[in-house]
């Protein structure tokens, strides 16, 4: 019966448009990132933007909020990041990374969780032109505890 197979196929379709919706609700919450630590990332979060590249508009403060499981021991945290513009890094002034945690503190321990959250300062002299924006939770001995890279557009 060609109603049967009409029914069955309706059906199907509202159960996929239903998985994908559940899915992309579930991943609101966070930006998709490229890893580049050897920490365990858990997850990242930056203001307005769930898929990049992040549109960013000058001037503005963009907050960034990354939650992590480093793999070594940490007295002192720094924040440093570089904008990378046709292949060149540019650094981006970035605040101490201890006062940031709003999870754990200072010392960090191997295996434990924290979360660090922080605004990013995006300065009107910013030129409009895309980079890749490479985050970094470094300490003392310059090892990263935690590391991020994604696109941006500065508009």
């Amino acid at each position: 019966c060609v109603c049967g197979s009409m029914l069955s196929y309706i059906m199907t379709r509202q159960v996929v448009v239903l998985l994908v919706v559940l899915l992309l609700e579930g991943w609101a919450a966070a930006t998709f990132y490229q890893d580049c630590s050897d920490a365990e990332v858990l997850e990242v979060s930056i203001t307005d933007c769930d898929i990049p590249p992040c549109i960013v508009p000058r001037p503005s403060s963009q907050h960034v909020n990354i939650t992590f499981i480093p793999a070594h021991e940490g007295t002192i945290l720094d924040t440093v990041i570089n904008a990378n513009i046709g292949g060149v890094d540019f650094p981006w002034p970035g605040p101490s990374g201890c006062p940031l945690l709003v999870q754990g503190s200072c010392p960090i321990q191997p295996g434990q969780t924290y979360k660090y959250s922080s605004l990013m300062p995006v300065y009107a002299e910013y030129p409009a032109v895309s980079v890749v924006v490479t985050y970094k939770i470094t300490d003392e001995n310059e090892v990263n505890h935690a590391c991020i890279m994604f696109p941006i557009i500065l508009v």
